[in-house]
């Protein structure tokens, strides 16, 4: 068991990682529990695949290689992903209207799986890092990426919990908002923005797995014991930030990848909190 201020130091040397995965632990907390109440779980699960594509483009022009070498800004590298992300928000947001989710869904799922590798095939230590996007090793965050994608993150998951309301009543209640003038098929692209946003940064900077377990399971593992909304956006947060500590704990004394202990964790503690919850209900 390492002392604290061996944690101390670990913690000063994986700064930019960590604090990255803070945002996305608070950020994909609120985002995620408004995805699990609209029941969209899938169009989270594909985005990700989406966002690859664009990763795969940015190794392949070399711009994460020029932005860690200080050759261009951090944030260019973000910018293939970023339009992969804004065009399958266009196709979900097409499908919606036309009721197509039945396969635009598991296609964008699929093509993103295929084009990401073949974008950059035959290069074969971009490879191993697009690898790393989907198994969600652990992927060095430079400074430079940590201090575009920590404000952007927090930014949005703020901004997702102070509309809580409007949220809800558009997964609930969607035809008493249209007679109430709130145009749903606008909130509902700007929700699909707000989830590619957090997807899309997550994605870029720690890898899939890491992004997806904090979008779903901080959220699932508070609802059996929330009652209104605000206690369940404030739940998840602090649930999200002890999955956070627990994998790194993990991480470290297990010598473990910090995406797959961080989802571990979360998954062990939904699993003991709906069955405890299961339990006192009856």
């Amino acid at each position: 068991m390492r002392t604290f201020h061996e944690y101390l130091e670990l913690v000063r040397l994986f700064g930019p990682s960590l604090a990255t995965a803070g945002a996305v632990a608070l950020g994909g907390s609120q985002v995620g529990t408004f995805v699990l109440l609209r029941r969209e779980g899938m169009m989270a699960l594909a985005l990700p695949q989406v966002v690859t594509v664009g990763v795969a483009l940015s190794l392949r022009w070399g711009l994460e290689e020029h932005a860690d070498h200080g050759g261009m800004p951090g944030w260019m590298a973000l910018a293939p992903p970023a339009l992969a992300a804004m065009f399958a928000v266009m196709l979900l947001a097409w499908s919606k209207r036309h009721a197509a989710n039945h396969w635009v869904l598991p296609s964008l799922f699929v093509a993103g799986m295929a084009l990401s590798f073949l974008i950059i095939a035959n290069a074969g230590a971009h490879v191993e890092e697009m690898q790393q996007r989907f198994t969600g090793s652990d992927v060095t965050v430079s400074t430079e990426m940590a201090e575009v994608v920590v404000p952007i993150v927090l930014i949005v998951g703020a901004l997702t919990s102070l509309l809580w309301r409007r949220w809800l009543v558009m997964a609930q209640v969607p035809a008493a908002a249209e007679l109430a003038g709130l145009r749903p098929a606008r909130w509902d692209v700007l929700f699909l923005c707000v989830v590619a946003t957090v997807l899309m940064f997550g994605t870029s900077a720690l890898g899939a797995v890491m992004v997806l377990a904090m979008l779903f399971l901080p959220s699932a593992t508070v609802m059996p014991w929330s009652r209104r909304i605000p206690g369940a956006l404030a739940a998840s947060a602090i649930a999200a930030i002890a999955f956070l500590v627990a994998g790194f704990v993990l991480s470290i004394e297990m010598d473990w990848p910090l995406s797959h202990s961080v989802g571990g964790a979360g998954f062990a503690a939904l699993v003991v909190s709906h069955i405890v919850r299961s339990f006192l209900r009856n």
